[in-house]
């Protein structure tokens, strides 16, 4: 019985998946979600709370390989000057933010572009929020380890630069970027950017 009701939970995320892919989260119904995957609308709510429930759920994925990001953005091997420098560190950086584009690149519009009146139609501003306390307390370690860094960068100039990874990422994918080229434009900005970063803190 319970692998019959992980197949039918499933089979509400696939058919739920597709109209919101299709419609975006407002204008999905949880009728057709119902209709669709052959499942009664009541039946659902046993498996649901609610559409933003499904909608979370389907997105979740996505959701952790940002969170994953995030975790990994002050890590220990990271607070260090050789990320100026390091061809690997800047390599892995790419990987990850070209990875990110090419795998869930529905999944971003949806959550981007499509998640109004969804819990995450605000996950953009609230990353950035998060992104940008995680910059500073990286500041932090960077001059506790390195005492001669300028770390006297004002919290709304990291504030910006949070907010300018989340408007690249949804330029990219609304844009229909193709994979060769996402991989180009990833590095000259991680290159750029990185020398911008090297210069603001003397390093």
């Amino acid at each position: 019985m319970q692998v019959k009701k992980e197949n039918i939970k499933e089979d509400i995320l696939r058919v739920a998946k597709a109209e919101f892919y299709k419609n975006g989260f407002k204008n999905t119904s949880m009728r057709t979600i119902a209709k669709k995957s052959d499942v009664g609308l009541s039946n659902i709510y046993n498996y649901f709370r609610d559409k933003d429930e499904i909608f979370r759920t389907v997105l979740t994925p996505l959701l952790t390989a940002f969170n994953r990001i995030m975790d990994e953005h002050n890590k220990p091997e990271y607070i260090s000057t050789d990320i100026f420098t390091s061809i690997q560190y800047q390599t892995d950086h790419i990987n990850t933010f070209v990875n990110l584009i090419i795998n869930y690149r529905e999944d971003l519009k949806l959550l981007l572009y499509r998640s109004h009146g969804s819990s995450l139609e605000n996950f953009s501003d609230q990353y950035s929020d998060i992104h940008t306390e995680v910059g500073i307390e990286y500041m932090k370690k960077m001059k506790e380890k390195y005492p001669h860094i300028n770390n006297n960068i004002s919290s709304f100039f990291i504030h910006i630069m949070s907010s300018w990874w989340i408007t690249i990422i949804g330029e990219i994918v609304s844009h229909e970027v193709p994979e060769d080229e996402i991989e180009r434009f990833v590095s000259e900005f991680i290159e750029f950017t990185t020398a911008g970063w090297k210069k603001i803190m003397k390093a």
